[in-house]
């Protein structure tokens, strides 16, 4: 999937072909999907026009056309009064269907210097509506590997929390209740806001950008919103986690034992959503992160796509500075059930590292 324009890939772009068949596309823009090659695919990406394609035209590039970007229009929609609707139908969409649920695919890798030291792949179960929460370890596997770059080994006890993006909030007063979302009664005490307008024929997006004042120390996003006039419902979040912190659970080898440090960081994301089952859901979580740790550059990538209501068994509450690695130990590993479970392609490193570790059997092992 690529941009029609200068043809540069579309990460994370929605493949939908039904309820029990849709997928994304990974960081390289592409994919795969289990259907008949006669199936019609309906392919979108926020700020390009929506596409149309049978399956078996899906083999080679697929181009997206972008969106008209226009110029502010001050005077036609006060973005105030567009960004007070749109936390309004938020928190309206969050009390309606806050009891729904869905399950999602999780995958994270996490590298030290370039090498891969830890890939994980779980299945979750969570309430989707609005932005994702109380997440549940449904099944998974993990593999980790002590790289030659550090003396000890390293893993992320909270970081699959990081998709847990909260985009509006109703209390008044938002300090000290976490990272400070951007839709609020009250964003303008937090926020500077500038923004776009993007056009396709009638329909109109506003992408709203909200930057943290200079004075605010609290964790916050620095964040672009895009926003649907007609129906004010946010299609997309994308941005920053300012003043952010990532607790780790490190492995000395050379004194047998765990120690817990808590480092701070700075994180990228992408936040899709989707109104395809009839209310604003989390569609698609990409989470990109570097830090310093004992002198070595540290990075982690993870990605949590929503596929509904599939049955995958049942969950096991996870807490907020709950270990994934722990839950994921518990229930042994089959090879096979994740060779027949891809749902997001995966990168040729990310296949390279998985025949690494399986041929290494190193998968529900720390070594």
């Amino acid at each position: 999937m690529v941009d029609a324009r200068n043809g540069q890939p579309l990460p994370f772009a929605t493949v939908y072909a039904n309820e029990r068949a849709s997928t994304i596309t990974n960081m390289l823009g592409q994919f795969t999907i289990k259907t008949d090659s006669a199936t019609m695919l309906r392919i979108s990406y926020v700020g390009y026009k929506p596409r149309q394609i049978r399956a078996s035209q899906a083999q080679g590039r697929v181009g997206l056309q972008p969106m008209e970007m226009g110029l502010q229009e001050v005077t036609v929609v006060p973005i105030a009064n567009l960004i007070q609707k749109a936390t309004k139908e938020t928190l309206r969409q969050l009390q309606k269907h806050k009891k729904k649920t869905s399950n999602f695919f999780y995958r994270q890798t996490a590298y030290s210097d370039s090498l891969c030291f830890e890939f994980v792949e779980s299945f979750l179960s969570g309430h989707p509506a609005a932005w994702l929460r109380d997440l549940e370890l449904v099944t998974g596997r993990y593999a980790g590997i002590t790289p030659d770059s550090l003396h000890h080994y390293s893993f992320y006890t909270n970081f699959y929390t990081f998709s847990q993006i909260e985009m509006a909030m109703k209390q008044r007063d938002l300090s000290g209740l976490g990272a400070i979302p951007p839709l609020s009664s009250r964003y303008h005490q937090y926020y500077d806001v500038d923004y776009e307008v993007i056009r396709d024929g009638e329909e109109r997006l506003f992408a709203i950008h909200f930057i943290p004042k200079p004075e605010v120390k609290d964790a916050i996003y620095e964040a672009t919103l895009y926003i649907d006039e007609a129906t004010l419902l946010v299609r997309k979040m994308e941005g920053v986690g300012r003043n952010i912190r990532l607790l780790h659970r490190d492995y000395v080898r050379s004194r047998n034992w765990f120690r817990r440090v808590i480092i701070p960081t700075e994180f990228s994301f992408i936040v899709n959503m989707t109104d395809e089952r009839g209310f604003l859901e989390v569609q698609s979580v990409y989470v990109s992160e570097l830090h310093m740790l004992d002198d070595k550059l540290c990075e982690t990538h993870s990605l949590l796509f929503n596929i509904g209501d599939r049955k995958m068994g049942k969950g096991e509450k996870m807490q907020f500075y709950g270990d994934l690695h722990t839950g994921i130990e518990h229930q042994g590993y089959d090879p096979q059930f994740w060779r027949n479970n891809e749902i997001v392609l995966r990168t040729p490193m990310e296949r390279r590292v998985i025949e690494l570790f399986e041929q290494n059997k190193l998968f529900g092992l720390f070594r």
